[in-house]
């Protein structure tokens, strides 16, 4: 192959966990000279992360690899690469499936990624490429564990959801084996990292002006890891985070409701860095549903816990995840659902339709026997149920005070900003005061606010004015002391 041009185009669909796989990719090319581009037309080398956990995913990715079948065959140079949990899941079926594509490497293989595109770029002939990890059957609990990925600090902040922001992985893999999901496969057995890694990897973060770091787990609160002798638990890990000079907020995804423990709610409550704010999925309100997943808890059981959080830590925002349309569910336990959301008044929900998943307990032991348009409607019911106490307990902030970690423009600014980039008109966003911002309130609410984009990264307070749904809308009420000066600059004329 002729040499490449080093323009590198990343697609990633999914979770957390994929955005930060995507950042460290980067990050690694990148010291191979790679640089990265938006349009898949310009670069030579494309690559994508992908996610199993629900059908629309892996189609996604199946088109967005179609369409570059045509462009492979007139630019043989191309090395396209499908990685992630579609690739640890699917792996020689995506070859079938999408002849043109050159390498496949699963979650725990990443690292492999510089090395394989340059082997197939230099290959005289054009050679397939597969890098997996075991099968959970393949090899004992520690081979398994061992072809899973090691935990590599090299970091992209291009790659970051913004530049103050990042995410920092406690553990990977999942033990909870739920009869519908994948992630046990694609991901290997639940393995904790260090906390002196955790620690020198936030200490770096926080050194490149990250002030929030987000602790990622599949169910970050059972993360533990014996080190020094001494037995570590999520709770003590956040102590830890709190004392690193520059990081302003600690959050942490996703929650399993059996290990949400008293320290963990205790260390919420107590530190100030800690965001106000637990994802704990219920994924069904039912005992009979939860049950069918495998989900080891009960509705009675999930009250509890959402009592000692109520309790322990007064306003903070639960939000949830919903299963609808699972085997056997009935009209009666979909409404049993809709009673549970009704009851704990989550923040919001992630509501999806119950999608079969390959290699799962639920595809070979439970029929998929809820018709599409009955899945349809219940989930359109229960969406419409969230929106409306989303909307209603919104509506409480209105005329109160929240402090707000600046993000940067809202999605309707970057609207018109690209609308003015389209039409070759100027957009200031160093000196314009009346661009609407965007940030996450002490229990992630999102707040829109109109200010200097120069705000990105500075705490604000906001005073409420209005709101939707899913948005608090304000104005700002305070000043900020200017770094490295003694005067204070007005936020707002």
């Amino acid at each position: 192959m002729s040499e490449h041009n080093g323009k590198l185009y990343i697609e990633t669909v999914g979770c957390q966990m994929n955005m930060l796989d995507s950042e460290l990719v980067v990050a690694a090319l990148r010291k191979d000279g790679y640089e990265l581009t938006n349009d898949p037309r310009a670069a030579d080398t494309l690559l994508f992360n992908t996610c199993s956990v629900r059908e629309h995913a892996e189609h996604k990715i199946y088109s967005s690899l179609g369409r570059l079948k045509y462009a492979k065959r007139k630019d043989p140079q191309k090395v396209i690469g499908v990685m992630g949990c579609m690739a640890q899941k699917d792996q020689d079926l995506i070859f079938e499936r999408a002849p043109h594509v050159d390498i496949v490497v699963g979650t725990g293989q990443l690292a492999e990624i510089p090395r394989l595109i340059a082997e197939t770029r230099t290959a005289e002939a054009r050679q397939q490429q597969k890098a997996v990890s075991l099968g959970r059957r393949d090899g004992s609990v520690a081979e398994v564990s061992g072809s899973f990925q090691s935990y590599d600090p090299l970091r992209d902040p291009e790659m970051r959801p913004t530049p103050f922001q990042a995410f920092v992985r406690i553990m990977i893999g999942c033990d909870k084996f739920c009869t519908y999901c994948v992630v046990p496969a694609t991901r290997g057995p639940e393995q904790s990292r260090k906390p002196s890694e955790i620690l020198s990897e936030v200490r770096v973060l926080a050194d490149q002006g990250v002030k929030e770091v987000c602790l990622l787990g599949q169910t970050v609160n059972s993360y533990k890891h014996t080190e020094d002798g001494r037995l570590h638990r999520l709770s003590d890990l956040m102590y830890q985070i709190d004392q690193v000079p520059g990081i302003e907020r600690i959050r942490f995804v996703t929650s399993y409701p059996r290990d949400m423990t008293d320290d963990l709610l205790h260390a919420v409550r107590d530190l100030d860095k800690a965001v106000k704010y637990l994802h704990v999925p219920l994924q069904h309100g039912c005992n009979d549903q939860l049950r069918l997943m495998k989900r080891g808890y009960t509705v009675e059981e999930y009250r509890e816990m959402m009592g000692r959080i109520n309790e322990t830590i007064p306003g903070c925002s639960v939000s949830s995840d919903f299963i609808v349309g699972f085997s056997g569910e009935t009209e009666a336990s979909h409404q049993l659902s809709l009673d549970a959301i009704r009851e704990h008044r989550f923040k919001n929900s992630f509501i999806f339709k119950y999608s079969e998943r390959g290699g799962t307990k639920a595809a070979s032991l439970l029929p998929d026997d809820i018709p599409e348009d009955v899945k349809k409607r219940r989930n359109n019911e229960m969406l419409d149920l969230q929106n409306a106490i989303s909307e209603e307990d919104n509506a409480e902030f209105i005329g109160r005070r929240v402090s707000v970690l600046v993000e940067g423009l809202s999605k309707s600014a970057v609207k018109q900003q690209a609308r003015a980039s389209a039409e070759d008109r100027s957009f200031s966003s160093g000196e314009t005061l009346a661009v609407q911002l965007m940030g996450r309130s002490e229990c992630d609410r999102i707040v829109v606010f109109d200010g200097n984009p120069r705000l990105s990264g500075t705490t604000a307070e906001i005073e409420v004015r209005d709101c939707t749904g899913t948005t608090l809308i304000g104005e700002i009420v305070t000043r900020e002391v200017q770094h490295g000066s003694s005067s204070l600059l007005p936020i707002v004329s």
